[in-house]
């Protein structure tokens, strides 16, 4: 009979069974302080001598913007906006690089992937004028001051997120410290209104004048008058920790330990390049394998305070109406002898602006709601011309990649042959959308799926450090901003409380 153990996995019909397993979670503060503001450091230590969960680390907190009536304040889409750089510590050794623009790749990955926020905590849409966190109208500010409202962080890139195995046995790091650099101001957003665009007013009949916007009444996309600022409160790191009632798990360690000296943990470590775009940008990484490049595109004032929200393409803006009788809106248009046609959209009894999809009425591409994004996160190319078409190529050490130059379409099918998971179908994204809201790039040197397999595949460049460029044609170079990052497989040794990183 043949050796069951020669079958794969999928054919094989067996249950495994670890007895003595409990869980437990912590709740540990900053030593920085609970409060937070634009480009502050929090730092919080992990418990030692525990068996952690990294994946579940989630960090809570309270959120509050500023703002008055002339400039709305909101907060950006995904809780992980607001952080800048995140940096590991264990025993002052540093595991993770403390990368520029975190929140940037965040934004840029979930372009590509599709991978929405994991839970509502993460205040995964920008809101206009009714929380779906809280359910109440937001006026001048976004607050969420209860314990009952927090906003969450639950999901992590670098170490936390990808490093695997994924418990880890803290008793054989020194002491492991996570800072968080909060983000700058400017990734809030500051409104003038909170009507749809082109939306305070309904259409007056074609003889009467357009009346002028009066305060309280401006679109939801006009920039406010005055910066934005954001404050944190009350925040945590929660851990899951781990137990075992058996010893097995510290006899596999310490036995590894005897055979090789070290214990490995591969994870993904960042590095982040920006420019103001020429033609070529160059940049230089040194790593035993370099995985993807990521390319986001930006305009050049990505990072201006005050700045409105965008409608990204293909979604919700002013233009569909509903009313009592056919004359139920021109009535209400011209009401006091048509001096005074505005109404606000929420005080309409038998009359209101529902929007309509900027492509075809119904909602085609999942369009027939309403979605914003930060100006921060817009990600867009942007052209010399209208009739012009860009191009696309990368070069490492003289070597072009691909071998020929790409123009729009064929980047975004590279790109997304270049992840290891596509689009789900709860965000299709169009290619007018990817031109306009969500132009990313990605470059993959590693084997597909490689990630899964704890196998580092990509570029060994340590010899050598790889010369970089990414070249374009076609671009508008005084307004075209890029931001770069070098996604690398690194290594943590680890034994005996002392730590090795191999880039």
């Amino acid at each position: 009979m043949a050796d069951a153990q020669n079958l794969p996995a999928n054919l094989r019909f067996f249950m495994s069974r670890l007895q003595g397993v409990s869980t437990s979670h912590y709740k540990v503060y900053s030593t920085a302080g609970d409060t937070g503001t634009a480009n502050k450091i929090m730092r919080f230590e992990l418990p030692s001598n525990v068996l952690i969960n990294l994946k579940s680390t989630r960090l809570f907190f309270n959120a509050a913007t500023s703002g008055s009536a002339a400039s709305l304040g909101r907060l950006p889409e995904d809780t992980r906006s607001l952080i800048e750089r995140m940096t590991i510590y264990a025993g002052g050794v540093q595991i993770q690089n403390g990368h520029n623009a975190y929140n940037v790749l965040a934004h840029a990955k979930k372009a590509l992937t599709g991978m929405e926020c994991e839970s509502m905590l993460t205040h995964p849409e920008i809101v206009r004028n009714r929380s779906y966190h809280t359910g109440a109208a937001v006026a001048n500010t976004e607050l969420y001051v209860s314990e009952e409202n927090q906003l969450c962080i639950d999901s992590f890139d670098g170490f936390l997120g990808t490093a695997a195995p994924g418990i880890i046995d803290t008793g054989i790091f020194p002491q492991i410290t996570i800072e968080f650099t909060l983000a700058d101001n400017s990734v809030t957003s500051a409104c003038a209104g909170t009507f749809l665009k082109g939306g305070a007013l309904l259409e007056p009949p074609p003889a009467a004048p357009t009346p002028a916007r009066t305060a309280g009444q401006e679109e939801f996309t006009t920039v406010g008058s005055t910066a934005i600022s954001y404050s944190l409160s009350n925040m945590t790191l929660q851990i899951e920790v781990l137990g075992m009632a058996s010893s097995v798990l510290d006899e596999i360690v310490a036995e590894r330990i005897s055979q090789v000296g070290y214990l490995s943990i591969p994870f993904k470590n960042y590095y982040t390049f920006t420019a103001q775009h020429a033609s070529t940008t160059r940049f230089n990484v040194n790593s035993s394998s370099l995985d993807r490049i990521w390319c986001c595109w930006r305009n050049t004032n990505y990072a201006a305070n005050p700045s409105a929200p965008v409608v990204v393409n293909g979604y919700k803006v002013a233009g569909a109406y509903t009313a009592a009788t056919s004359g139920a809106l021109r009535a209400i248009s011209i009401a006091a002898g048509g001096s005074t046609p505005l109404v606000a959209q929420d005080a309409l009894a038998i009359a209101q602006d529902i929007g309509k999809p900027q492509y075809d009425i119904g909602g085609t591409h999942g369009t027939n709601t309403e979605k914003y994004q930060s100006q921060y996160f817009k990600f867009a190319q942007v052209l010399a011309g209208g009739a012009t078409k860009a191009t696309y190529q990368l070069q490492i050490n003289g070597a072009n990649y691909p071998a020929y130059r790409l123009n729009t379409p064929e980047a975004l099918s590279l790109s997304l042959n270049s992840v290891d998971y596509f689009i789900n179908s709860n965000r299709r994204m169009t290619l007018d959308q990817y031109k306009n809201n969500y132009c990313v790039q990605c470059y993959r040197f590693c084997l597909p799926e490689s990630d899964a397999y704890r196998l580092a595949s990509g570029l060994d460049t340590r010899a050598t450090s790889a010369q970089c460029a990414v070249l374009t044609e076609g671009l508008d170079l005084t307004t075209q901003h890029l931001t770069i990052f070098a996604e690398c497989t690194a290594e943590c040794r680890v034994a005996s409380r002392q730590v090795e990183i191999i880039p």
